[in-house]
């Protein structure tokens, strides 16, 4: 398929786990990539694997904390490409301990990178692009937003205020054309998820707690951002769409 023939898409945090399938996934649909994140050396390795693949891809050095780094992206991107087609809002942090013990720079961590780091590059790209009247964004919340986790208070408030968040842009943004959703991935093989969970019997439970009896995969996520931010969702916004094997419906 090439839903994404010639469009213009930024991913954040998309040099590995779930940004770097979505960024694949994207470029195999024919989209120039631009691929922000932190990390310089990851950024440019996951660059040099989208153009094995043939794929127009570039990697911009942000920390989306910083609201000159994010603007610098958004104007590099245009100045390049013209148009911004979709933003993918994947940055994130995870932290977790029981809620009496999560320390107040661990909430202040948790905010500033998963919220702040959604709000500012939605507001550049916004900024830049509404005169354009179209356009998607797509937020990546969490499981952990959607249903009560014990041990993540802090990252499952931040997520959660994503969905919020989500909402209040969608029907802020609808008059200019520009569609907002968000996706709740459940756990995934991620190095995230392997860093904090590190014991392979934990990953077996987590698995077999799972309806559809495993833990989902990077491009499990990618398959549905790209749905999201595609015209096959033209009519929706405002949204989240969880993908997480069904754990977030159980009792």
């Amino acid at each position: 398929m090439d839903r994404f023939q010639g469009k213009v898409v930024i991913v954040t945090g998309g040099s590995r786990g779930i940004g770097l399938a979505a960024c694949q996934s994207f470029a195999l649909e024919g989209a120039r990539v631009v691929i922000a994140s932190i990390h310089e050396e990851r950024g440019q390795k996951a660059v040099d694997k989208l153009k094995e693949m043939g794929a127009e891809a570039v990697f911009t050095q942000t920390d989306v904390t910083q609201q000159d780094q994010v603007e610098r992206l958004t104007i590099d991107t245009l100045e390049r490409f013209g148009d911004i087609h979709v933003l993918v809002n994947n940055a994130a942090v995870h932290g977790k301990a029981s809620f009496w013990e999560e320390s107040e720079d661990l909430w202040e961590r948790m905010f500033k990178v998963n919220i702040m780091g959604t709000v500012l590059p939605s507001q550049s790209v916004v900024k830049n692009t509404m005169k354009y009247k179209g356009g998607a964004i797509v937020h990546v919340a969490s499981k952990a937003g959607v249903v009560g986790e014990p041990g993540h208070a802090a990252y499952s408030s931040s997520k959660g205020a994503i969905l919020a968040l989500t909402r209040a842009m969608a029907i802020e943004l609808a008059p200019y054309g520009i569609r907002v959703n968000a996706i709740s991935p459940g756990p995934v093989y991620t190095e995230m998820f392997t860093d904090n969970v590190t014991r392979e019997e934990d990953r077996k439970r987590i698995a077999e707690s799972a309806p559809l009896g495993r833990i989902g995969l990077p491009e499990d996520i990618a398959r549905g951002i790209l749905f999201l931010a595609s015209n096959d969702s033209d009519w929706c916004t405002g949204q989240s769409l969880s993908v997480d094997g069904g754990l977030s419906i159980l009792k």
